[in-house]
C-alpha cells in the first residue's frame, strides 16, 4: 500500500515565488493516496501567508493546505515546526521555489513503500530567467542543482547526504530524534543570511541512527533561482556558510566511521578541533599558498569555504567537542532500536 504523504514548505518572504511552486503541487496525479501541504511561515514581514493560501483556495481543490507560523528565524526550525504539524509518517521538503512534477506524490509515495529507505534525495534542475553566467557550472551545487550521482538509484548511506530541497524522509526520523532530545547545532538559513549544513547535519543523524540514505535519478524537480540570487558575492557567502557548517557536521561524521571502521589513532587525532584546523591550514598552504585576484575565480570559491572552516572550529570549539557527546547519544538510539 503506498505511503500517505506530508509536504512540508518553509517559507520567508516568499510572496514573489509561492505561487509557482503551488501551482506544480495542484497538478498532482495521484490514486488511492492522502497528502497535505503545511506551509511554514518563518517570520515574513510580506504577504506570502495570504498569497499561499489564496492560490490554494483558487479553484477546489480536496487536499488541505494549512499555514503554521514559526516565529524562531532558521530553516531548522521552520522544518521541526513543520513536522510537528504534519499528520502522515513520510515528510517531503519541498523549498518556495522547488517546481515539482505530477507525479512527485505519487512516485514518493510508491518508493517509501520499502521499509528500508529512511531518506530519498534526487535530482535538481536549474531554472532561470536568463542563461546563467559561465562560473554556475563549475558550482551548481552550491545552488542545490545537477546530479550528485549518475545511477538511477543508489544507496549512499556511506556518503551521507542529499540536497534538501526535495529531500522526502520517514516521520520516526524526528521522532527519534525528538526522543532522544536532540537540537540542532546548526540553524541552517535564516531570513537573507546565507548559511547552511542543517540539511547535512539531519542525514549525518539519521544514519548514525541506522537510517538508510537513498538517492534517485528517476525522478527530478526544477529549482528556480532568480537572477539577483545567481550572483558571485552570493555564491562566496553561502560557500563561507558551508565552511563554518562543515565544522560542526565533522563530529558525527568521525563518529559514523568509527563505528564501521573502528577506532584508531586518526580517530583519536580528529576529535581535536586543533588537529583539524592545522590539517585544513596545511592542506591549503600545499595546494596553493597564495591567494587569488582574479574574478570568478575557483580558488576563491575553495579558500572562502576552508578559512570559514577553520573560523569556525577555532571559535566554535566547544560546541565541536559536544557534538561528539550529540553523535554518540544518537548511536545509543541505534542501538536501543536494534534491541527491541
Amino acid at each position: 500500500m503506498p505511503s500517505n504523504i506530508s509536504v512540508i514548505i518553509c517559507c520567508y518572504n516568499s510572496s514573489r515565488v509561492i505561487e509557482n511552486t503551488l501551482e506544480h503541487l495542484k497538478k498532482q496525479r495521484f490514486e488511492g493516496i492522502e497528502w497535505e501541504i503545511v506551509l511554514v511561515d518563518n517570520n515574513s514581514d510580506d504577504e506570502t501567508a495570504s498569497i499561499a493560501a489564496a492560490c490554494w483556495n483558487r479553484e477546489a481543490i480536496s487536499i488541505p493546505l494549512r499555514v503554521v507560523r514559526e516565529p524562531k528565524p532558521g530553516l531548522a526550525n521552520a522544518r521541526i515546526k513543520g513536522v510537528e504539524t504534519t499528520a502522515y509518517d513520510v515528510i517531503s521538503f519541498i523549498d518556495d521555489d522547488n517546481l515539482v512534477p505530477d507525479n512527485w506524490i505519487s512516485f514518493q509515495a510508491g518508493i517509501f513503500d520499502n521499509k528500508e529507505i529512511g531518506i530519498l534525495g534526487c535530482n535538481s534542475v536549474g531554472v532561470f530567467d536568463s542563461p546563467p553566467p559561465e562560473w554556475y557550472e563549475s558550482n551548481k551545487y552550491a545552488f542545490a542543482t545537477g546530479k550528485l550521482y549518475e545511477e538511477d538509484f543508489l544507496d549512499i548511506t556511506h556518503d551521507g547526504a542529499v540536497f534538501g530541497a526535495g529531500m522526502t524522509l520517514r516521520k520516526s526520523i524526528f521522532q527519534d530524534l525528538f526522543s532522544s532530545g536532540w537540537q540542532p547545532a546548526l540553524s541552517g538559513r535564516i531570513g537573507n543570511k546565507q548559511a547552511g549544513g542543517e540539511d547535512s547535519e539531519l542525514c549525518q543523524a539519521a544514519r548514525l541512527m541506522g537510517y538508510k540514505i537513498f538517492y534517485t535519478n528517476l525522478i527530478s524537480l526544477g529549482h528556480y533561482i532568480m537572477n539577483e540570487r545567481l550572483t558571485w558575492d552570493r555564491l562566496v557567502k553561502m560557500t563561507h556558510g558551508f565552511g563554518s557548517a562543515d565544522a560542526l557536521i565533522l563530529p558525527f561524521s568521525i563518529t559514523y566511521d568509527k563505528y564501521y571502521k573502528g577506532k584508531s589513532l586518526s580517530f583519536f587525532l580528529r576529535k581535536h578541533w586543533w588537529f583539524n584546523y592545522l590539517g585544513k591550514k596545511i592542506m591549503m598552504f600545499v595546494r596553493d599558498p597564495f591567494s587569488e585576484n582574479r574574478p570568478y575565480s575557483q580558488k576563491i570559491v575553495i579558500r572562502a569555504r576552508i578559512s570559514s572552516f577553520c573560523e569556525a572550529i577555532s571559535r566554535d570549539r566547544k560546541l565541536f567537542r559536544e557534538c561528539f557527546k550529540i553523535a554518540d547519544k544518537l548511536m545509543q538510539v541505534r542501538h536501543n532500536n536494534q534491541n527491541l
